[in-house]
């Protein structure tokens, strides 16, 4: 290993390339319709899950196990590819170092996924998080915690003040951009907003779903 040659590098170095591709990046995958989906192993699990959620809201026993079985199999194998990349990866920074060479392993993943299941993710966090800032800057104004007055009615009672007004208004402000914000993110995501759920975020359960109400804003038209 200390006496690795430029070329023992270089295919060190490709190996740990073509390993993290085909356990990060996204491959073809065969659909039941008969068409191919590019997916990575995480966007392939993501899928895998969603389809035993709605099976197990179904009451479905025969899809419950069919879909379990296919999903141990994907974990499986993706643990394989993860650790065969890890691995090559490993290897390829020991010999570099050994050769007295940096290895900058960001040379060696591929970008960030962006196939169908992981931009679908994407998007859940994001108008979940823009949903969350709207909820804490309300809670902010409405109702900071247990003990004290809320500031909307502090600064009502002396709104006359234009310190009051001022600060009334930076609040008012903060609320209304993260709404937009929130908004904006839904429309990007094609999902309605909740914005009763933004105000008492965990409230009851869908009787249809037996899971908690708004766990997802409704895709839009539902």
């Amino acid at each position: 290993m200390i006496g690795a040659t430029p070329k023992q590098l270089e295919t060190a170095k490709s190996r740990a390339i073509d390993l993290c591709r085909l356990a990060y990046a996204p491959q073809p995958v065969p659909q039941p319709d008969g068409t191919t989906l590019a997916l990575c192993w995480s966007g392939r699990i993501a899928r895998a899950y969603d389809r035993l959620a709605i099976a197990r809201i179904a009451k479905d026993e025969p899809s419950i196990r069919k879909i379990e079985t296919a999903l141990t199999q994907l974990q499986t194998s993706a643990t394989v590819a993860f650790e065969a990349a890890e691995t090559a990866v490993r290897a390829w920074q020991t010999m570099a170092a050994a050769a007295g060479q940096t290895a900058d392993v960001n040379a060696v993943y591929p970008p960030t996924c962006t196939c169908a299941a992981c931009a679908a993710a994407a998007a859940y966090r994001s108008h979940h998080e823009f949903r969350h800032v709207y909820t804490a800057v309300l809670y902010d104004l409405l109702a900071p915690d247990t003990v004290n007055t809320p500031p909307l009615l502090e600064l009502m009672r002396t709104v006359a003040e234009q310190d009051s007004r001022n600060q009334l208004w930076t609040l008012l402000k903060r609320v209304s951009d993260a709404g937009e914000a929130y908004l904006r993110a839904c429309r990007a995501a094609d999902v309605q907003p909740n914005w009763r759920l933004a105000m008492y975020p965990g409230e009851g359960w869908e009787a249809s779903s037996n899971r908690p109400a708004g766990i997802s804003d409704r895709p839009v038209g539902k």
